[in-house]
């Protein structure tokens, strides 16, 4: 007999009309979160550009001062107007973005105007959403012109080839001196009077956001970059990822705000926003996606892969179409000679994360340094000079601290600013190994007194920089060369990020052996990477990336308690109690088959109890029957006996012989997960008789 066509309830709990309309309307959900991903890569990639171009136009002003306003004011006007009107006239102008912002604008007043006769089935929360989404693509499109303008403007000043290097060896010393801490100076004036909130790096505030702990404003985000881009253009030594990271971390909450998203929707497209100010900056779709997965979320969820890559692959099209190929790091041919190549790419991993963790350490030293190394009860751990630095204001801080950049550029000007130019000469080859040290050295230091002393800016880079330092010595003794360093503790990132900036495929093998091993010593020494320790100094736990539960079996978390005979006497249990310090024993029989389960904790209270027969033995207080588990079980599981049967330990037997192996207890697979996740085990305390 044919089943009837109307038991479609075996397969659907809704009708067939509604389950079709529900699975459209989370078809249209998910588009319309994609659409979102792709106007947050948009605006990061035209947000990135302005940036970088704000952080050559203050190099301009502060090392080529006079020129700019000899060209704005004096004599050279006429000039360089001249050449300001050629470069406007033959910029791209991209007349397409403005044509397609018009016809946004044309949807969005369509929509508004229909919006009465709309059908049924889209709700004017959708259409609101749709709105907003077109009308941000559109204003994002209209920011190309400005970018346009800046970028026209600093072409006008700037001859080709022309680097910070370049004009810090160029200009006199008193600039050169002076210029990283007028610049520090001004950044903090800027944060303390006009956003207090801009402080800080950048990349441990979108964590914090991510995890629910603070709000990304777009106003916040917009000077910090300014910020940031006054001590980078004046020369400070920091990256530029940390303010992008921002300034795409705020778009995305700007947006949610705006759409009404859900907590875990506004999650992900925070981190799409992160990823996308990465690989707008760099270049680097493939590093902007694993930065946003492995460092900002701490997640690689198969449903959180797409919106970030979409957002990511826009954001560094948007920059490509509009900006050329701003790779930084010149491209390099390298192929692997011999296999043993690999160990001793091994060993410079190992001495890149030894140099991360000096690092991480320094910059947090540096912090507590600058505010005086206080203790508890108020006095500084450096005396005198303590005592001073904790009276000074923030601005005086970071003035003292540009001053130090100064004095270190004037030794060695490499470690100014990104240094990118000094990491292309490492990885041409170009400087010799006493240059190299130098660098790596007072990079080091530079970088401490730059953003110890509270100045934004990015600290990702400038471990960058001094892994390629690290690995053009090393190089020096073995004919290699890899930059990297440990000190984000993000294997995946680093590597992708290097393959990604310097175009050789042949890389990606040493990448991943040396960026494993330095992120590996990281973790072993510090526990977490820099960003997860800034987070937890601001009370922010990042989610394990240990081992699930079900990813985990009994046997790794057995306590091998010996078993003990059902026939010990009350005597004999007292001295067990006395001496033992397992939480539970098996109890057999004469043949050894396990028989129950004698808890210290239900047998203390059993022994304290005036009412007990003096001829009580361990078969009257034994817990009989279950839970009971073998070495194959999983902790999930594990822990679901338990919780079913409410108890806290169980019995752990072989499954051919039913003899004991030991016990497991909720404390134990708490510690074994803990282990598996990188953190200490906790000690497990007994309850007391």
């Amino acid at each position: 007999m044919l089943a009837s066509p109307l038991r479609t309830d075996r397969w659907f709990k809704l009708p067939p009309a509604e389950h079709v309309r529900g699975e459209l309307r989370v078809a249209r959900a998910r588009g319309m979160l994609m659409a979102v991903a792709a106007v947050i890569g948009i605006f990061a990639g035209i947000a990135t550009g302005l940036f970088a171009h704000a952080i050559r136009f203050v190099q301009i002003v502060r090392f080529r001062g006079g020129e700019v306003a000899s060209a704005l004011f004096g004599s050279e006007h006429a000039a360089w107007f001249a050449r300001f009107r050629d470069g406007l006239l033959h910029a791209h102008w991209h007349l397409e973005f403005l044509l397609l912002a018009l016809l946004g604008m044309a949807f969005v007043l369509g929509v508004e105007a229909l919006r009465p006769r709309l059908p049924a089935r889209y709700s004017q929360v959708e259409v609101q959403r749709v709105r907003a989404i077109v009308l941000a693509g559109s204003f994002g499109l209209v920011l190309y012109y400005p970018l346009l303008l800046l970028s026209t403007f600093n072409a006008s000043f700037q001859a080709p080839g022309s680097s910070l290097l370049a004009y810090v060896l160029a200009a006199p010393t008193w600039l050169r001196v002076s210029s990283p801490m007028v610049g520090a100076a001004l950044a903090a004036l800027l944060v303390r009077y006009v956003s207090p909130e801009s402080g800080g790096h950048g990349v441990v505030e979108v964590i914090e956001a991510v995890h629910g702990r603070k709000e990304l404003r777009g106003r916040v985000a917009v000077w910090k970059s300014l910020a940031a881009g006054l001590v980078i253009g004046s020369g400070g030594s920091a990256g530029r990822e940390g303010p992008v990271v921002h300034l795409g971390g705020a778009v995305a909450s700007r947006l949610c705000r705006v759409l009404g998203l859900s907590r875990r929707d506004a999650t992900l497209l925070l981190a799409c926003g992160a990823g996308a100010g990465i690989a707008a900056s760099f270049n680097a779709p493939l590093a902007g996606a694993m930065f946003a997965l492995e460092i900002v979320l701490g997640d690689f969820g198969a449903h959180r892969f797409a919106p970030i890559v979409l957002a990511c692959v826009t954001a560094t099209a948007t920059s490509h179409a509009l900006l050329g190929d701003l790779t930084e790091l010149a491209p390099i041919h390298w192929q692997l000679q011999h296999g043993w190549e690999i160990a001793a790419f091994l060993v410079l991993g190992i001495c890149a994360g030894g140099v991360g963790v000096i690092y991480v350490r320094a910059l947090h030293g540096a912090e507590e340094v600058f505010k005086g190394a206080l203790r508890a009860d108020g006095s500084s751990r450096l005396g005198a000079v303590g005592r001073t630095l904790a009276k000074m204001n923030a601005p005086a801080r970071a003035a003292l601290g540009g001053l130090g950049v100064g004095l270190i550029g004037l030794a060695v000007p490499r470690v100014l600013g990104t240094g990118v130019e000094s990491m292309n000469a490492a990885l041409g080859g170009q400087l010799a190994l006493s240059a190299l040290l130098l660098a790596l050295l007072f990079k080091l230091l530079a970088t401490v007194c730059t953003l110890g002393s509270g100045s934004p800016g990015g600290s990702f880079f400038p471990a960058v920089f001094l892994g390629a330092m690290l690995g053009g010595a090393f190089s020096h003794g073995i004919d290699l060369l890899a930059p990297g360093s440990g000190a984000a503790a993000a294997p995946l990132t680093g590597a992708m990020m290097v393959f990604e900036l310097t175009a050789s495929s042949q890389i990606i093998l040493p990448l991943l052996v040396a960026c494993g091993a330095a992120a590996a010593v990281v973790q072993w020494r510090l526990g977490a990477s820099m960003y997860a320790l800034g987070a937890r100094r601001r009370g922010v736990r990042l989610p394990s990336n240990g081992f699930t539960l079900a990813e985990l079996d009994v046997a790794q978390a057995l306590d091998a308690a010996p078993p003990v005979a059902a026939s010990l006497s009350r005597a004999q249990l007292l001295e067990l109690v006395a001496h033992d310090r397992h939480a539970a024993h098996p109890v057999v029989d004469e043949s050894g088959i396990a028989m129950g389960l004698l808890v210290q904790r239900e047998l203390r209270r059993a022994l304290l109890d005036p009412a007990l027969p003096a001829s009580a033995t361990a078969l009257d207080l034994m817990r009989k029957g279950e839970p009971v588990c073998t070495l194959d079980d999983d902790l999930d599981e594990a822990l679901q006996r338990l919780s079913s049967a409410g108890v806290s330990e169980a019995l752990v037997i072989d499954r051919e012989t039913r003899k004991p192996l030991g016990v497991i207890t909720r404390e134990a697979i708490l510690d074994t997960w803990r282990r598996s996740a990188g953190a200490p085990a906790r000690p497990v305390a007994h309850e007391p008789a």
